[in-house]
């Protein structure tokens, strides 16, 4: 499928294709802009992924310049020094070969490798060396002007260049490169401010797992950011990354990330200290990454008072990756310390990329190097545990997960799929009305044709089926008179991810964005469901377009002990006034209870716990009960296995306790070791450790 046409032939017939177009130096590629790239004033400005573009372009259409790096080395490198907290530029300096007649042309471009920042009133800049890619000799001078109003200055290869922004915004970015005899080549790019300033945190820990998944350990860093209050971390509020595609997400994102609505800042406000953890290979296994939550816990509680508790959230994938971590500990009798464990928009029963996009990447993926990059990450171990339909090569019938979801779901039951102790809520972006992404089932998304002399594409897009049979993508490539090259790929018996209530992302809008040298991507629709409502809530339902509004028994089919939802769809992770003072409520709550968004403020269910703790041979549970009716009271080991049910019956409103002798339903002796009791009433649930010493 992937055996597309020889780049020395696509360069032979754009060549052809070019003498009878306004620009015939033009030897563009597919998905390329390298032709335009001449070092001269009429060269656009270009981003990284055309930069990037161009370098796979020369690598492809001259083999013997072995010195010229990969592409992902450079990406690799360029991530390694923004996380350095440099911002790094990169010179593509060579000469690009054009056909016979013509020999080679000129190929000049620069970018930013990473190209935002968040502190623009303070930015280092810096072209190491090893950036500057060039099979000739180096320039005399390199001059930059860093659009802050100051010119063109001269830079030095591997000294960091600081500049200040006046303002936020997109900036254009000028780069010259100057020879002995005078003779320039110029190149312009651009770089975007997103803010001016961004608060640093006060310290940051560095975690590598003590338990390793499959003979290697997970690693990460822990950014502290204290409240105005403390002076060492006192009363933290733990948040877990989520699915960070390209591993780009570093302390000044995750903070504006969760400093939507003045979230973070509020906390600080209210005496919490906010403790971020950004793993080092975000698409690595979730298991690996789950033990580096455990180690960041076990950290934290040696730093903090032994009476202190937690509030655990984690978002996207750090939802169910820290699931997995405080199911993991419990049943090693590991004490988190976690008293709410909060679930932000996180993909507990799959995620979706639409599988029609998932095959334009493939299909795409031999011609452009961002769509290749983005094949690899949906290829990655997290990605493959995570959705719900993944591509297959060569393609299904239907649409299938990955054999690593079916795989990470064991290992999850394994150690118990839910931890008991921590009271469990969770906020999500997905329509509890059932609202759809604005498109039906087996609608067209992605409309991509360009009919030329010579070359004709296609690459077209359509939403998965709600059963039934139908096309999903159907691309094609044709060079008259040489080759051609096809796949369609036709799927049944799909359920309808893409268009199902949840948080959406706008990756058809990102799509349509991409300027494409032949023809057009539109967008009919710019958003597609990422995270289904039904899997934010780990509903017991295979229903995509269950409504939980209308559910009046919703958390009988849901293992949270609270649930969130807006009435429509919003963006993925996306904090709303509306949530924000969700995620507050639940912070702030000193004890165990139950709310449905949108109902009266919840009356509260205490379970103080047992006394003595640890016991033997008996110990007694004591709660509260805010108004008279059923009952639950029961052991359960650390596995979630009952031991023995203490009460389930009427009791009426106020003080209860009850006795458990630490023996088994059978009437046999527990054996020591950890379990918890839990007290279920109505909609309402607690839970609480004990410890068994015989």
């Amino acid at each position: 499928m992937k055996a597309l046409v020889p780049v020395f032939v696509l360069l032979l017939v754009v060549a052809v294709a070019a003498a009878q177009e306004p620009n015939p130096a033009s030897p563009d590629l597919f998905f390329s802009r390298t032709g335009e790239l001449r070092g001269d004033a009429r060269s656009p400005a270009i981003g990284a992924a055309a930069w990037r573009q161009a370098l796979h372009d020369i690598r492809q259409a001259a083999p013997e310049r072995r010195f010229l790096p990969d592409v992902e080395a450079v990406r690799r490198g360029a991530w390694e020094r923004a996380r350095e907290g440099f911002i790094p530029v990169a010179v593509l300096d060579e000469r690009f070969p054009a056909d016979a007649e013509r020999g080679e042309v000129p190929l000049f471009a620069a970018a930013a490798l990473h190209e935002h920042t968040y502190r623009g009133g303070a930015v280092r800049f810096v072209l190491d060396r090893e950036r500057y890619i060039t099979g000739g000799k180096e320039p005399d001078r390199v001059e930059i002007d860093f659009g802050d109003g100051l010119g063109f200055r001269e830079v030095s290869f591997g000294r960091p260049e600081a500049v200040r922004y006046p303002d936020a915004g997109r900036k254009k970015i000028g780069l010259r490169a100057i020879a002995e005899d005078g003779a320039m080549r110029s190149a312009s790019f651009f770089f975007t401010v997103r803010a001016l300033e961004t608060p640093l945190p006060h310290d940051t820990l560095f975690i590598t797992a003590t338990e390793p998944y499959l003979g290697q350990p997970g690693t990460g860093e822990a950014y502290v950011y204290l409240s105005d209050s403390n002076a060492v971390l006192t009363n933290p509020i733990v948040v877990i990354e989520g699915f960070d595609l390209d591993n780009t997400m570093n302390w000044d994102e995750l903070y504006t990330l969760l400093n939507q609505e003045a979230l973070v800042e509020t906390l600080r406000a209210d005496g919490y200290d906010a403790v971020v953890l950004n793993f080092t290979e975000a698409t690595d296994y979730m298991q690996r990454n789950a033990y580096v939550v455990v180690e960041l816990l076990e950290q934290i509680a040696g730093m903090i008072a032994p009476e202190q508790k937690l509030v655990l959230i984690g978002a996207s994938m750090g939802g169910i990756v820290s699931r997995y971590a405080l199911a993991w500990m419990e049943s090693e009798a590991v004490d988190h310390r976690v008293r709410t464990f909060l679930s932000f928009d996180a993909p507990h029963k799959g995620a979706n990329i639409p599988l029609g996009m998932q095959y334009w990447l493939d299909f795409f993926s031999d011609l452009s190097t961002e769509a290749e990059y983005l094949l690899g990450r949906l290829d990655t171990p997290a990605a493959r545990q995570l959705l719900a339909y993944h591509h297959t090569d060569p393609p299904g019938a239907t649409g299938e997960a990955d054999s690593l979801r079916p795989a990470f779901q064991a290992d999850l039951a394994a150690v118990g799929d839910w931890p008991l102790l921590p009271r469990r809520a969770a906020i999500i972006n997905g329509s509890g009305q059932a609202l759809d992404q604005g498109f039906a089932a087996g609608d067209p998304i992605i409309e991509y044709e360009y009919d030329g002399l010579l070359v004709d594409i296609t690459g077209n897009v359509w939403a998965v089926p709600d059963g039934g049979s139908a096309m999903i993508f159907d691309g094609r490539i044709r060079i008259w008179p040489l080759s051609a090259t096809t796949l369609q790929v036709t799927v049944s018996g799909t359920a309808p991810y893409d268009n199902a209530p949840g948080g959406y992302r706008a990756s058809m809008a990102e799509m349509d964005s991409t300027e494409a040298p032949y023809g057009d991507i539109v967008a009919l629709h710019p958003n597609h469901c990422f995270i289904p409502t039904v899997s934010s809530l780990a509903l017991d339902s295979a229903n995509l377009f269950f409504s939980p509004s209308g559910d009046p028994d919703l958390l009988d089919q849901t293992p949270f002990d609270a649930v969130y939802y807006p009435e429509e769809n919003q963006e993925h992770v996306a904090i709303t006034p509306e949530s924000a003072q969700w995620f507050l409520g639940e912070v702030r709550m000193p004890v165990t209870s139950v709310a449905i968004a949108g109902g009266a403020a919840p009356s509260f269910l205490l379970l103080h716990g047992n006394r003595p703790n640890p016991f033997n041979p008996s110990t007694t549970i004591s709660f509260e009960l805010p108004a008279a009716g059923a009952v639950r009271l029961a052991v359960y080991d650390p596995a979630g296995r009952l031991v023995r049910v203490l009460l389930d019956g009427g009791l009426p409103a106020g003080a209860h306790t009850s006795r458990w002798n630490g023996l088994t339903t059978g009437g046999r002796p527990a054996p020591s070791g950890l379990y918890f009791c839990r007290l279920e009433s109505g909609a309402f649930a607690a839970a609480k450790r004990m410890i068994l010493i015989r």
